[in-house]
């Protein structure tokens, strides 16, 4: 007899702590229920707040976290800028204070980043998702990627635009953006993925100009347990505005059938 899926109200307010690890104070907010879980880790300069319309997708199936990262969203900016790998020993130092130890993890843009090293540093997570992984190698210098930024603001509905540009700028704030920009730059996607050997699902909006279609490809060639999957009409922040597509793709790595 199949276990019937708990419903979330459509309105249900996420549970927010305050977590501290390793002296770097973040936050996470907290959705739903049920026997899988599902972390959500942002990118640069972003918050948990882009991913809402995900989160209420993903809580009808399981269990959500959405995380703001030390310096971004809600929580303060810690001592000293972080690295990926520092990102990623506080999202499990997270994950170990909430009792979460196998994840389904999905990382947006260099939040894919983060996602990957929490996948090099624990073998445990039984399936990833990288949506609008970056940074595209081809393009690794800031002019270009802040063209490429610019370009895709012209693709995503006026709502997403608010959210991306008001979290920029008041809530990461241009100082700290900067710090972090380097190790995001620094970051070779292309090499550390090929050391994952967990199931990856890499996806991006069909119209997405920071991860085209062609650098999705070679992250797939790069790693023999990844497959590919793009959204047909979206830009950069796919998840917003077709979360129960997105949604669909996720749940499909717990339930291939």
């Amino acid at each position: 007899m199949p276990h019937a899926k708990p419903q979330v109200k459509p309105h249900a307010k996420p549970l927010s702590r305050t977590l501290v690890v390793d002296g770097a104070t973040g936050v996470t907010h907290t959705l739903g229920s049920g026997p899988d879980t599902f972390v959500l880790i942002h990118g640069i300069g972003m918050s948990s707040r882009y991913f809402e319309p995900l989160a209420r997708e993903l809580s009808t199936a399981g269990t959500v976290h959405s995380i703001d990262l030390p310096g971004f969203g809600k929580a303060p900016q810690p001592s000293r800028p972080l690295s990926m790998e520092d990102y990623a020993g506080w999202v499990w130092g997270c994950l170990d204070l909430l009792n979460v130890s196998q994840p389904i993890l999905v990382g947006h843009s260099m939040g894919c980043q983060v996602t990957v090293e929490m996948l090099r540093q624990r073998a445990s997570v039984p399936a990833a998702v990288l949506m609008g992984p970056c940074v595209n190698r081809h393009e690794r210098t800031a002019w270009r990627q802040g063209l490429r930024l610019l370009q895709d603001t012209f693709r995503e509905p006026m709502a997403a635009n608010v959210v991306v540009l008001s979290d920029y700028a008041f809530r990461c704030r241009p100082p700290w953006y900067l710090a972090t920009l380097p190790f995001m730059l620094g970051y070779a996607l292309e090499e550390a993925i090929a050391e994952v050997h967990t199931p990856v699902l890499i996806m991006r909006g069909a119209r997405d100009s920071i991860a085209p279609r062609a650098w999705l490809d070679e992250l797939v060639a790069r790693c023999p347990v990844a497959e590919a999957a793009e959204i047909a009409g979206e830009g950069h922040i796919l998840m917003y505005r077709r979360p129960a597509e997105v949604a669909a793709h996720v749940r499909s790595l717990r339930d291939p059938a």
